[in-house]
């Protein structure tokens, strides 16, 4: 059975398929002609049989009331107003204003500090083994900055988006600067902290661009749904961004990244699109960063980026690269490129070091996550206990 075969049979997007063979519940038997997987049809019928089995009761998710994001018509909107909009009128700064205050109204200033030196924060990230990846080194000081602060358990929204502004600099001066930043904006700092190269006007406009796109995506995230049940309980504002760094940089949220970051780094010194995409077919695997469940359509998060790294014209053969690997997985029948592969292909094009795609997501993600935890700071009532559906064991009961 072909991949497509296989993928009717059990009702599921291709995609799915290729992550049943990566996860080991099905197994690749060679290609078709126009390189596409061939399967065991009695494997195939095993897992459809196992997938009918009844499924184990389901606990009820609590369900949160939101007014900061929503995916209609096949695009997010923050406050109601069109991500991919936002992200090409205004910079990051001002889309935080927008998510935290609801209105893009801060009487001209900045809410973000100026970056200056962070002595303590920096000798406590130089005590981390230099294999440490940027998101691990930046979220290894939220705690450490917390503690610094006596007002922390503070949640007035004054003083939790000061804080959080406040933090988000603190913790990208701390990290080493690779370059200088060329201006003040939170783009060329994050810049200067990922990349040796001096920004470029047009790709630090796509960084910027990517920050806002990532800031949120409401409660689909698992790493939002986290942060919303940490201010629920009234966990101060260090600690929600430090539950949303912990679970943001897991392996639902971040792997994919890391992965094509790995791929992409391949073509420094073999650019050859054809034989990237056939090496990891004939080990069994898929480049990751393609289709997305809630854009069926293809994600358009990714289309303003990948447009945006094109018209910039400043990394012109690597961006000619990428556009031949979305051709080849379009050919191939494969779903358009999500915005994990969007932010891969910035940091591919601005030679950033490895690990600094899931640092930029997360980075921006601290946008969305200090808004829900408001939301949920500001909320007339507290989160009902949660339950639980025991399936263990029958407890024994004691006579007497």
């Amino acid at each position: 059975m072909t991949a497509s075969d296989v993928a009717a049979r059990l009702g599921v997007k291709k995609d799915t398929v290729y992550a049943y063979v990566s996860r080991g519940l099905l197994t690749k038997h060679g290609s078709t002609g126009n390189a596409e997987s061939l399967y065991d049809p009695a494997e195939v019928e095993a897992l459809a049989v196992r997938g009918r089995k009844a499924p184990a009761p389901q606990a009820v998710s609590p369900i949160f009331k939101s007014s900061i994001t929503a995916i209609v018509g096949g695009e997010p909107h923050y406050r109601g107003l069109p991500a991919c909009t936002l992200a090409r009128q205004y910079c990051f700064e001002d889309v935080v204003l927008l998510l935290w205050q609801g209105d893009f109204n801060a009487a001209g200033r900045s809410i973000f500090p100026a970056a200056v030196h962070e002595p303590t924060l920096s000798a406590i990230g130089a005590l981390m083994n230099r294999s440490a990846l940027p998101l691990e080194r930046f979220k290894c000081l939220v705690p450490f900055a917390g503690a610094e602060d006596p007002l922390r358990h503070d949640t007035s929204p004054e003083q939790v988006t000061r804080k959080a502004a406040r933090l988000m600099v603190r913790l990208l001066s701390a990290m080493d600067m690779l370059s200088a930043p060329v201006d003040t904006s939170i783009a060329a700092l994050l810049w200067s902290r990922t990349s040796p190269r001096r920004a470029t006007p047009g790709l630090l406009a796509a960084l910027d661009a990517i920050l806002v796109l990532a800031a949120d995506h409401d409660l689909g995230a698992p790493s939002t749904a986290a942060v919303r049940l940490a201010a629920a309980v009234r966990a101060d504002i260090y600690s929600v961004i430090a539950v949303g760094l912990s679970s943001g940089g897991g392996a639902v949220q971040s792997a994919s990244t890391l992965s094509i970051e790995r791929d992409l780094f391949g073509l420094n010194e073999r650019p050859d699109v054809g034989q990237l995409v056939g090496d990891k077919l004939r080990d069994g695997r898929e480049m990751q960063g393609f289709g997305h469940r809630a854009y069926p359509n293809g994600d358009p998060r990714a289309r303003l980026i990948l447009q945006l790294l094109r018209d910039s014209r400043e990394a012109v053969e690597e961006v000619r690269l990428l556009d031949e690997i979305i051709d080849i997985q379009s050919q191939r029948g494969r779903e358009p490129p999500n915005i994990g592969f969007s932010i891969a292909a910035l940091v591919h094009c601005a030679g950033m070091q490895h690990g600094s795609g899931e640092l930029i997501f997360n980075c921006a993600r601290i946008a969305g996550w200090v808004a829900h935890a408001m939301e949920e700071y500001d909320a007339s009532q507290s989160l009902p206990r949660l339950k639980s559906i025991y399936v263990g064991p029958q407890p024994v009961l004691e006579a007497g």
